[in-house]
């Protein structure tokens, strides 16, 4: 076992090096992560910074260390622990959600870019679940109605499933698996429209005579 502040960018230094010495590594898990306590706007400009090193740089050099890693050998597996908050903005404390979201971004375009070298990568969405998390960032689990939490046990033998059956995203308390992949087809049948030399029409401002 290796302890590593993943705050600390010499630490994430330490870390990386190893996923990419250590052959016999096949399975890397991005689970670090940390929330802020209270809302986006009642947090110190440190506080932020520190959210953003450990959710965002710390997970995103990690990952990415372990794709060229797992790429360069033809196989391996990356975990990465995001958020069903990556898909509700709305609800919580913006920069966590954001950096879930961030997280879901980055394991998408990797399993794009890895899958032909072998190598699986699948996002986890959680939704609320008993972790340590909540008392670190000075909330209250119990404060949630207890149909809405989910053990983490539980957590962990559904994201094991979906790793098994392929799925580079595995939303464990979703219950309709079609209300993820219409989203999925609704936002990819966007693509071809969001980059063009012209102005949509609906922009076109149209002055009266």
């Amino acid at each position: 076992m290796i302890a590593a502040d993943l705050t600390n960018g010499d630490e994430v230094t330490r870390i990386e090096q190893r996923l990419i010495d250590d052959g016999a590594i096949t399975l890397f898990v991005n689970n670090a992560g940390m929330s802020l306590n209270g809302g986006t706007l009642e947090n110190s400009a440190s506080e932020i910074q520190t959210i953003i090193a450990l959710n965002i740089t710390a997970a995103a050099r990690l990952g990415i260390a372990a794709g060229k890693a797992f790429g360069a050998r033809g196989k391996g597996r990356i975990v990465n622990i995001a958020s069903v908050l990556a898909l509700v903005p709305e609800m919580f404390e913006g920069v966590y959600s954001g950096s879930k979201a961030f997280l879901l971004n980055l394991s998408l375009s990797l399993a794009n870019g890895l899958r032909e070298q072998g190598v699986q990568v699948q996002a986890v969405l959680p939704g609320a679940t008993r972790t340590e998390i909540w008392e670190r960032s000075g909330k209250d689990i119990d404060a949630f109605p207890a149909e809405m939490v989910m053990d983490a046990g539980d957590l962990v033998d559904a994201a094991l499933l979906g790793l098994d059956r392929g799925e580079e995203v595995t939303i464990p308390p979703l219950a309709d698996e079609g209300q993820w992949q219409a989203y999925q087809a609704a936002r990819l049948a966007m693509g071809p429209g969001l980059s063009r030399r012209d102005v949509a029409e609906r922009y076109r401002v149209s002055e009266a005579v």
